[in-house]
């Protein structure tokens, strides 16, 4: 039995399939986290390389014959896989930022946590949001949600063809990142308005009787009362992430259209 014959385009195709590959997966949400080792998420990557590369059509006329090209082929894929991790990032990020909108209203801002996602310190609360959110991610598959748009960007922007950004490409990005900002304050509204409201009460209680010490009985009541409101509002969170999922699929369909060549 004959060993499979492997020409240079092949290979060429086959290593830029793997850089596209690799990027999503080092910088998606729950795929590219560090909690995951190293070793796993390149296993990922060459198991998931070897099945969908043999399914992508390469024209041996495209691939570039010099060392050079080759190396903007590369910088292209890498491009383009770090443009549809991010859309799907955008998802999971929503939860840092309304977790900083709820630890604002509950007097938590100093209560910080390590977090090893983006190696910095963010409040308690938005750690515990996250960690809420990446749950609903996995239950709602949206880590197939990111492989299919892998496949998908195979088969609208084949190996070997060199990605032109255009300006539609910029807008969609800038249009994910204002969706972001709208569903964390969908997620925060609910806790921020009625937090609002009793500090507004508190304020006028300091004024009415000013012997009382109105920061000591506050800020424990705002942190009961806030998280007992995270715990009635945490019903509607699969509905919104959902269809944030929903919004996210859309939004990387159209991206991977201004990829096409």
């Amino acid at each position: 039995m004959n060993a499979p014959v492997i020409n240079a385009d092949e290979f060429a195709a086959f290593v830029l399939v793997l850089l596209r590959l690799s990027m999503v997966i080092a910088m998606a949400p729950v795929l590219g986290s560090p909690n995951i080792v190293t070793e796993a998420k390149v296993a990922l990557a060459l198991t998931l390389t070897f099945v969908i590369a043999p399914l992508v059509s390469v024209e041996a006329s495209q691939m570039p014959m010099t060392w050079f090209g080759f190396a903007w082929l590369a910088i292209s894929e890498l491009m383009m896989g770090l443009a549809l991790a991010f859309m799907v990032r955008l998802v999971l990020e929503t939860a840092n930022l309304a977790g900083e909108y709820l630890s604002f209203q509950m007097s938590m801002t100093m209560v910080n946590l390590m977090d090893p996602q983006g190696g910095g310190q963010v409040p308690v609360i938005s750690r515990l949001v996250y960690i809420i959110f990446v749950l609903i991610f996995l239950y709602a598959n949206g880590h197939l949600v990111v492989i299919k748009a892998l496949v998908d960007s195979f088969k609208v922007a084949p190996p070997g063809v060199m990605v032109l950004w255009r300006p539609e490409t910029f807008t969609e990005v800038l249009k994910g990142v204002g969706r972001m900002y709208i569903l964390a304050v969908k997620i925060a509204a609910p806790v921020v308005g009625i937090l609002f409201c009793s500090k507004v009460s508190f304020g006028i209680v300091a004024k009415a009787v000013p012997q009382m010490q109105v920061l000591f009985v506050g800020m424990p009541l705002f942190i009961m009362v806030g998280l007992a409101l995270m715990g009635f509002s945490m019903d509607f969170w699969p509905r919104l992430v959902a269809q944030s999922l929903f919004e996210a699929q859309e939004a990387l369909s159209r991206l991977i259209g201004f990829f096409a060549p």
